[in-house]
């Protein structure tokens, strides 16, 4: 008799995991609020009749078909187990608030540099179901997947042979109702780690880990190794903060599993950064401006401005908030930068949060406009660095980090093509 699963959400993940699920010959039925799926509604007497239930990553604990999975006492997998329970070859986990992707991205490359069959997938945007049923699906086979918490919270099928957690800072708590919930999330994979698998986590992560007294298969703490510093090439991005953390990372992991170092070497001297990580844009007049819209909480914004101290910082955030402590992230921006342009749903709120700093403000309601500011201000002052990393989720004004993104470098590169025709 066939299988019956039940898959919730019809995106990207949802629909891969039901084709995977088809192509095992299941009976699938997919549910999905904006009437994608087969059902846009469902009861607590229907998941009787499913074998399993497989969620995309989008479903919180407090949705209420969450709530009713969890009831129902069946099986419950996100996407990612869900596929890993057919994935022949090693799985590799990378979670973490912050440089999860270029993490993921770095380790996929150099293990092709080694001669590995490798696949990035996960969080970075695709779906382990989708890889399965493809002709990578192979014993030598590596699968370096990228973890968020939403999918580490649902781990059931995961087997992980290795993992590594780059950093933890407050993030999502929109959706976690404090620090330890949202830890927790990401402390499922540890559960996940076959036993002789290798863990690799960062100072801050062992730190937390302590801090909540939990109990874990033994991992290494990466603190990185100046001598294979040295051997990065002087325009590699991971010879600067905060990237020099991920390949601390990266390196300890290699060193652990046996792998040739040259490999890992060659592929971070040739490493591209993903668009919208902190980045040049361009530079003119005596400033240049830094694309980071991929940061979207306040860990992710210091360690940006961190990576420019030294430099007259014009910093662009603001957009939506996903929760945290916004009296702290405040004080420690306007700490070390020398303007500030805010914009956007959560504006209002920091600037009010600022309060008496000595740093200059500037509220605009638009992104658009603050970026404009911001780019005027510094240049009618050089020498400076325009650090456009919002700090905030992008949903307030844009789709996506990556429009976000797109504006900032539209109106930079307009401004700069303007300035050369005057």
């Amino acid at each position: 008799m066939a299988e019956r699963i039940a898959v919730f959400g019809a995106g990207v993940s949802g629909c891969a995991a039901a084709a995977l699920a088809k192509e095992q010959g299941a009976d699938v039925r997919i549910y999905d609020e904006q009437g994608r799926g087969d059902a846009a509604r469902v009861d607590a007497s229907e998941l009787s009749g499913f074998d399993l239930l497989v969620f995309s990553p989008g479903f919180s604990g407090r949705h209420p078909w969450r709530i009713l999975a969890e009831a129902s006492g069946k099986p419950i997998y996100g996407e990612l187990g869900y596929a890993a329970r057919y994935w022949k070859g090693q799985q590799i986990g990378v979670t973490g608030t912050n440089g999860k992707t270029t993490l993921t991205r770095l380790l996929a490359s150099a293990f092709e540099n080694c001669g590995h069959t490798t696949v990035a997938v996960g969080n970075i945007g695709v779906p382990l179901s989708e890889v399965v049923l493809s002709d990578l699906n192979q014993p030598e086979s590596i699968a370096v997947c990228e973890i968020s918490s939403f999918q580490a919270e649902m781990p059931e099928g995961l087997s992980l042979d290795g993992l590594l957690w780059t950093n933890f800072a407050e993030d999502h708590l929109d959706r976690y109702a404090t620090m330890e919930e949202y830890f927790n999330a990401k402390s499922r994979l540890f559960g996940t780690l076959k036993e002789d698998a290798i863990c690799v986590v960062g100072e801050a992560v062992a730190n937390w880990i302590e801090l909540y007294c939990r109990h874990f298969n033994a991992c290494a703490i990466a603190y990185g190794d100046p001598v294979l510093y040295e051997q990065l090439d002087a325009d590699s991005p991971f010879r600067r903060h905060p990237y020099s953390e991920n390949f601390a990372l990266a390196a300890e992991f290699w060193w652990l599993i046996g792998q040739k170092t040259e490999c890992l070497i060659k592929t971070a001297n040739a490493f591209v950064l993903s668009e919208h990580r902190l980045s040049v844009v361009a530079e003119w007049g005596g400033v240049r401006f830094w694309n980071d819209s991929k940061a979207t909480n306040f860990h992710a914004t210091l360690a940006a401005i961190h990576a420019r101290r030294g430099h007259r910082i014009v910093w662009v955030g603001g957009g939506q908030s996903k929760g945290g402590d916004l009296q702290y992230f405040a004080k420690s921006v306007a700490g070390q930068v020398d303007q500030i342009f805010l914009y956007g749903e959560v504006a209002g709120a920091m600037a009010a949060a600022l309060g008496a700093q000595s740093t200059p403000v500037e509220v605009h309601p638009l992104c658009e406009d603050a970026i404009r500011a911001a780019c005027a201000a510094a240049l009618a002052n050089p020498p400076a660095e325009v650090v456009f990393s919002p700090g905030f989720a992008s949903f307030d004004q844009f789709s996506s980090y990556s429009e976000r993104g797109k504006c900032f470098v539209s109106i930079v590169l307009g401004l700069k093509q303007s300035s050369q025709t005057q």
